[in-house]
């Protein structure tokens, strides 16, 4: 029963944690403010995974439990990856344009390369076959297994809605992002004559 409890408050914890996050998140203005309230949303995601984790031991469900747990462990290893390289990408925006506020950017892809912003760009939203879709994958079949083996099913139904809605925000989050950022035309003059940062300075 206590781990019962406990996996009910992890996850409810994790649906509001995720939520506020990315709903916060989508609503900044400034690259590193966005980035930092998205690391909220991933906490939310994680805590998410360890509350089915939690319920699918208190049931005897030693597939959603690992599902849960793996998938909880996994995605810390990668936001901390996908996380670094856009908050390097972000750095590298500042050093370059003096700015990051969204208002002031774009078209910087005509000058510096975007490729490993964008690749983070796809990590964070969970697009396979990327690092950020395997970890979210197994807590989502960790949730259809809890549904499908009729142990929690309102809550993994509810953790599953949650996600699902947590994912698509995050893609409404970081397309604005990345196109704010990168495409169209630039609006300042420091942005039009913006270059690739060179690893020697």
């Amino acid at each position: 029963p206590a781990l019962r409890t406990a996996g009910y408050i992890l996850l409810a914890a994790g649906i509001l944690t995720g939520l506020w996050g990315v709903v916060l998140a989508a609503a900044q203005n400034d690259v590193k403010r966005l980035l930092a309230y998205s690391s909220i949303e991933n906490v939310g995601v994680i805590l998410i995974g360890l509350g089915v984790a939690a319920l699918g031991k208190s049931s005897g469900n030693q597939l959603v439990a690992l599902c849960g747990v793996t998938g909880a462990l996994l995605h810390t290893l990668n936001h901390s990856l996908f996380k670094s390289l856009l908050f390097f990408g972000a750095g590298n925006i500042l050093s370059q344009t003096h700015t990051t506020s969204l208002d002031a950017l774009g078209g910087l892809a005509k000058h510096m390369p975007a490729i490993l912003f964008l690749t983070g760009t796809a990590a964070i939203c969970a697009l396979p076959p990327l690092n950020g879709f395997v970890s979210e994958l197994l807590i989502y079949l960790g949730m259809l297994d809890g549904i499908a083996s009729g142990s929690n099913v309102l809550a993994s139904a509810a953790g599953l809605a949650a996600l699902a809605l947590i994912g698509g925000l995050v893609v409404l989050a970081f397309t604005k992002l990345y196109g704010t950022v990168f495409l169209g035309s630039p609006r300042t003059h420091e942005v039009a004559e913006s270059s690739e940062a060179d690893t020697f300075r």
